[in-house]
Protein backbone atom coordinates (compact mmCIF):
# COMPACT_ATOMS: atom_id res chain seq x y z
CA UNK A 1 0.00 0.00 0.00
CA UNK A 2 1.06 3.40 -0.97
CA UNK A 3 1.03 6.36 1.65
CA UNK A 4 1.25 9.77 1.62
CA UNK A 5 3.65 11.43 4.08
CA UNK A 6 2.75 15.17 5.66
CA UNK A 7 5.82 17.44 7.91
CA UNK A 8 3.79 19.09 10.26
CA UNK A 9 4.06 21.54 12.96
CA UNK A 10 2.39 21.87 15.87
CA UNK A 11 2.58 24.16 19.19
CA UNK A 12 2.57 23.24 22.86
CA UNK A 13 0.77 25.25 25.39
CA UNK A 14 3.88 26.75 27.00
CA UNK A 15 4.60 27.73 23.14
CA UNK A 16 7.33 25.25 21.80
CA UNK A 17 7.26 24.49 18.43
CA UNK A 18 7.50 20.70 17.19
CA UNK A 19 7.60 18.56 14.62
CA UNK A 20 6.79 15.35 12.87
CA UNK A 21 5.45 13.17 10.15
CA UNK A 22 2.15 12.21 9.47
CA UNK A 23 1.88 8.96 7.17
CA UNK A 24 -1.30 8.24 6.43
CA UNK A 25 -2.83 5.35 4.06
CA UNK A 26 -4.91 7.40 0.79
CA UNK A 27 -7.29 4.68 0.59
CA UNK A 28 -7.52 3.66 4.31
CA UNK A 29 -9.57 6.38 6.17
CA UNK A 30 -9.64 6.37 10.01
CA UNK A 31 -10.41 8.72 13.27
CA UNK A 32 -7.38 6.54 14.76
CA UNK A 33 -3.48 7.75 14.90
CA UNK A 34 -1.04 6.10 16.21
CA UNK A 35 1.46 8.71 17.82
CA UNK A 36 5.01 7.62 18.38
CA UNK A 37 7.51 8.73 20.90
CA UNK A 38 11.46 8.59 20.52
CA UNK A 39 13.86 7.92 23.19
CA UNK A 40 16.78 9.77 24.69
CA UNK A 41 18.10 12.51 21.75
CA UNK A 42 16.48 10.65 19.30
CA UNK A 43 14.18 12.34 16.60
CA UNK A 44 11.13 11.91 14.57
CA UNK A 45 13.07 10.43 11.35
CA UNK A 46 15.41 8.20 12.92
CA UNK A 47 14.68 4.46 13.05
CA UNK A 48 13.11 2.41 14.65
CA UNK A 49 10.37 4.74 15.00
CA UNK A 50 10.02 5.99 11.58
CA UNK A 51 10.52 2.77 10.22
CA UNK A 52 7.51 1.40 12.45
CA UNK A 53 5.56 4.55 11.45
CA UNK A 54 5.83 3.86 7.72
CA UNK A 55 5.42 0.19 7.93
CA UNK A 56 2.38 0.45 10.28
CA UNK A 57 0.36 2.97 7.66
CA UNK A 58 1.20 0.23 4.63
CA UNK A 59 -0.62 -1.42 6.42
CA UNK A 60 -3.22 0.95 7.28
CA UNK A 61 -2.85 2.45 10.25
CA UNK A 62 -2.49 6.27 9.90
CA UNK A 63 0.88 7.46 11.97
CA UNK A 64 2.02 10.41 13.40
CA UNK A 65 6.06 10.11 14.00
CA UNK A 66 6.90 13.07 16.19
CA UNK A 67 9.60 15.26 18.20
CA UNK A 68 9.06 16.03 21.96
CA UNK A 69 11.54 19.14 22.80
CA UNK A 70 13.63 16.07 24.02
CA UNK A 71 14.68 15.38 20.65
CA UNK A 72 18.59 15.25 20.06
CA UNK A 73 21.09 16.35 22.56
CA UNK A 74 20.73 19.77 22.06
CA UNK A 75 18.42 21.75 19.92
CA UNK A 76 17.31 24.97 19.02
CA UNK A 77 14.20 25.89 21.57
CA UNK A 78 12.01 28.46 22.74
CA UNK A 79 11.37 30.02 19.06
CA UNK A 80 15.08 30.29 18.68
CA UNK A 81 15.61 32.27 21.74
CA UNK A 82 17.28 29.68 24.34
CA UNK A 83 18.90 26.25 24.08
CA UNK A 84 16.51 22.98 24.17
CA UNK A 85 16.92 19.34 23.25
CA UNK A 86 17.26 16.23 25.46
CA UNK A 87 20.13 18.03 27.63
CA UNK A 88 17.80 20.58 28.05
CA UNK A 89 14.33 18.86 28.88
CA UNK A 90 12.74 17.49 32.31
CA UNK A 91 10.42 14.63 32.01
CA UNK A 92 7.06 16.12 32.75
CA UNK A 93 7.42 18.49 29.91
CA UNK A 94 5.94 15.41 28.04
CA UNK A 95 2.72 16.36 29.32
CA UNK A 96 2.40 19.21 27.50
CA UNK A 97 4.55 17.68 24.39
CA UNK A 98 2.20 15.00 23.37
CA UNK A 99 -1.07 17.39 24.91
CA UNK A 100 0.35 19.55 21.68
CA UNK A 101 0.17 16.17 19.19
CA UNK A 102 -3.21 15.36 20.03
CA UNK A 103 -5.10 18.96 19.88
CA UNK A 104 -3.38 18.87 16.62
CA UNK A 105 -4.35 15.60 15.72
CA UNK A 106 -7.95 16.26 16.83
CA UNK A 107 -7.81 19.49 14.65
CA UNK A 108 -7.50 16.88 11.98
CA UNK A 109 -10.43 14.56 12.54
CA UNK A 110 -8.40 12.34 14.65
CA UNK A 111 -10.38 11.04 18.09
CA UNK A 112 -8.66 7.72 19.24
CA UNK A 113 -5.38 7.12 19.86
CA UNK A 114 -2.44 4.29 20.55
CA UNK A 115 0.94 5.95 21.90
CA UNK A 116 4.11 4.07 20.68
CA UNK A 117 7.30 5.11 22.34
CA UNK A 118 10.85 3.59 22.12
CA UNK A 119 13.01 3.81 25.32
CA UNK A 120 12.58 6.88 27.46
CA UNK A 121 9.77 7.65 25.21
CA UNK A 122 8.05 4.46 25.95
CA UNK A 123 8.48 5.95 30.05
CA UNK A 124 7.19 9.28 28.52
CA UNK A 125 4.10 7.15 26.98
CA UNK A 126 3.09 5.81 30.38
CA UNK A 127 3.39 8.42 32.42
CA UNK A 128 1.49 11.04 30.21
CA UNK A 129 -1.47 8.34 30.29
CA UNK A 130 -1.17 7.56 33.58
CA UNK A 131 -1.30 10.97 34.70
CA UNK A 132 -3.88 12.52 32.04
CA UNK A 133 -6.06 9.17 32.12
CA UNK A 134 -7.64 10.20 28.63
CA UNK A 135 -10.55 8.28 27.23
CA UNK A 136 -9.26 8.93 23.47
CA UNK A 137 -6.03 7.36 24.23
CA UNK A 138 -7.16 3.20 23.86
CA UNK A 139 -3.81 1.89 24.05
CA UNK A 140 -0.01 2.00 24.87
CA UNK A 141 2.73 0.36 23.35
CA UNK A 142 6.05 0.61 24.81
CA UNK A 143 8.89 -0.75 23.81
CA UNK A 144 12.31 -1.53 25.82
CA UNK A 145 11.58 1.03 28.69
CA UNK A 146 14.62 1.40 30.57
CA UNK A 147 14.28 1.29 34.57
CA UNK A 148 15.61 5.23 34.48
CA UNK A 149 15.36 5.75 37.83
CA UNK A 150 17.50 6.51 40.92
CA UNK A 151 17.35 3.27 42.94
CA UNK A 152 18.28 0.52 40.13
CA UNK A 153 20.55 3.27 38.78
CA UNK A 154 22.59 3.33 41.65
CA UNK A 155 22.80 -0.62 41.89
CA UNK A 156 24.50 -1.29 38.92
CA UNK A 157 25.97 1.80 37.57
CA UNK A 158 29.78 2.82 39.22
CA UNK A 159 30.13 6.15 39.45
CA UNK A 160 26.43 6.96 39.88
CA UNK A 161 25.67 8.28 42.83
CA UNK A 162 28.66 10.55 42.71
CA UNK A 163 27.15 12.43 39.34
CA UNK A 164 24.29 12.89 41.17
CA UNK A 165 25.88 14.02 44.13
CA UNK A 166 27.87 16.42 41.71
CA UNK A 167 24.63 17.52 39.68
CA UNK A 168 22.52 18.21 42.94
CA UNK A 169 25.35 20.60 44.36
CA UNK A 170 25.94 22.54 41.06
CA UNK A 171 21.88 23.32 41.36
CA UNK A 172 22.39 24.19 44.81
CA UNK A 173 24.96 27.03 44.05
CA UNK A 174 22.30 28.02 41.14
CA UNK A 175 24.18 26.45 38.14
CA UNK A 176 21.74 23.91 37.49
CA UNK A 177 22.19 24.76 33.27
CA UNK A 178 25.66 23.34 33.24
CA UNK A 179 26.42 21.06 31.24
CA UNK A 180 27.48 17.02 32.52
CA UNK A 181 28.74 14.33 30.38
CA UNK A 182 27.33 11.08 31.74
CA UNK A 183 27.28 7.59 30.57
CA UNK A 184 23.57 6.24 29.08
CA UNK A 185 24.11 2.87 28.45
CA UNK A 186 27.39 2.43 26.59
CA UNK A 187 27.22 5.69 25.09
CA UNK A 188 28.49 9.24 26.45
CA UNK A 189 25.41 11.84 27.07
CA UNK A 190 24.81 15.24 27.66
CA UNK A 191 22.39 16.68 30.04
CA UNK A 192 21.84 19.93 32.48
CA UNK A 193 22.95 19.26 36.60
CA UNK A 194 19.04 20.23 36.48
CA UNK A 195 17.68 17.42 33.65
CA UNK A 196 20.16 15.06 35.14
CA UNK A 197 18.17 15.32 38.64
CA UNK A 198 15.41 15.38 37.20
CA UNK A 199 15.75 12.07 35.04
CA UNK A 200 17.54 10.32 37.76
CA UNK A 201 16.97 12.33 40.81
CA UNK A 202 16.62 10.17 44.31
CA UNK A 203 12.62 10.80 44.26
CA UNK A 204 12.79 7.85 41.63
CA UNK A 205 9.92 9.65 40.05
CA UNK A 206 10.28 8.13 36.71
CA UNK A 207 9.32 4.40 37.78
CA UNK A 208 6.54 3.66 35.08
CA UNK A 209 5.18 1.29 37.32
CA UNK A 210 2.25 3.07 39.64
CA UNK A 211 1.72 4.82 36.33
CA UNK A 212 1.11 1.51 34.69
CA UNK A 213 -1.71 0.88 37.39
CA UNK A 214 -3.45 3.67 36.38
CA UNK A 215 -3.52 3.61 32.01
CA UNK A 216 -7.12 2.84 31.83
CA UNK A 217 -6.26 0.93 28.56
CA UNK A 218 -4.48 -2.07 27.49
CA UNK A 219 -0.62 -2.19 27.70
CA UNK A 220 1.91 -4.06 25.16
CA UNK A 221 5.49 -4.31 26.15
CA UNK A 222 8.11 -5.23 23.81
CA UNK A 223 11.55 -6.23 24.71
CA UNK A 224 14.42 -7.53 22.87
CA UNK A 225 15.79 -10.69 24.02
CA UNK A 226 19.55 -9.41 23.46
CA UNK A 227 18.68 -6.68 25.99
CA UNK A 228 19.94 -7.19 29.67
CA UNK A 229 17.22 -9.15 31.76
CA UNK A 230 16.05 -6.54 33.78
CA UNK A 231 13.90 -4.97 30.75
CA UNK A 232 12.40 -8.46 30.78
CA UNK A 233 11.24 -8.01 33.80
CA UNK A 234 10.31 -4.68 34.09
CA UNK A 235 8.49 -4.78 31.24
CA UNK A 236 6.40 -7.76 33.00
CA UNK A 237 5.99 -5.50 36.24
CA UNK A 238 4.36 -3.02 33.64
CA UNK A 239 1.87 -5.21 32.22
CA UNK A 240 0.70 -7.10 34.89
CA UNK A 241 -0.11 -3.41 36.42
CA UNK A 242 -1.60 -2.96 33.71
CA UNK A 243 -4.41 -5.33 34.61
CA UNK A 244 -6.47 -7.12 31.83
CA UNK A 245 -5.74 -7.37 27.80
CA UNK A 246 -2.64 -6.28 28.64
CA UNK A 247 0.83 -8.03 27.68
CA UNK A 248 4.45 -8.58 27.29
CA UNK A 249 6.03 -9.77 24.21
CA UNK A 250 10.11 -10.56 23.81
CA UNK A 251 11.71 -10.44 20.29
CA UNK A 252 14.21 -13.28 21.06
CA UNK A 253 17.89 -11.58 19.21
CA UNK A 254 16.97 -8.33 19.53
CA UNK A 255 19.27 -5.52 21.02
CA UNK A 256 17.75 -2.11 22.24
CA UNK A 257 17.46 -0.20 18.49
CA UNK A 258 15.91 -3.95 16.93
CA UNK A 259 18.43 -4.06 14.03
CA UNK A 260 17.73 -6.47 11.78
CA UNK A 261 14.74 -7.31 13.55
CA UNK A 262 12.11 -4.50 13.13
CA UNK A 263 9.72 -6.93 10.77
CA UNK A 264 8.84 -9.09 13.80
CA UNK A 265 8.05 -5.90 15.83
CA UNK A 266 6.17 -4.28 13.41
CA UNK A 267 4.10 -7.71 12.54
CA UNK A 268 3.50 -7.78 16.50
CA UNK A 269 2.03 -3.87 16.60
CA UNK A 270 0.15 -4.80 13.93
CA UNK A 271 -1.22 -8.69 15.28
CA UNK A 272 -1.84 -6.26 18.42
CA UNK A 273 -3.70 -3.11 16.68
CA UNK A 274 -6.40 -5.53 15.44
CA UNK A 275 -8.03 -5.01 18.20
CA UNK A 276 -8.56 -1.03 16.76
CA UNK A 277 -9.12 -1.47 13.43
CA UNK A 278 -11.94 -0.07 11.77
Amino acid sequence: MSIQTRLCAFRTADKERLHGLLLTPPEAESDLALVFVHGVAMNFYLPPLATFGQELAKRGFHSFVINTRGHDWIARAGNLTKFGGSAYENVEDCLLDLDGAFNFLRQHDYHRFVLVGHSLGAIKSIIYQGTRQRSDVVGVVSCSAPRQFYSERIARQPGFAETIAKAENLIAEGKGEELLSVAVGPTPGIFSARSHVNKYGKDDRNDCRPYAERLGCPLLAIVGGAEPKLFLEYAQEMAAAAGPNSSCKLVEGANHFYNRHTREIVEIIYQWLGRYAD
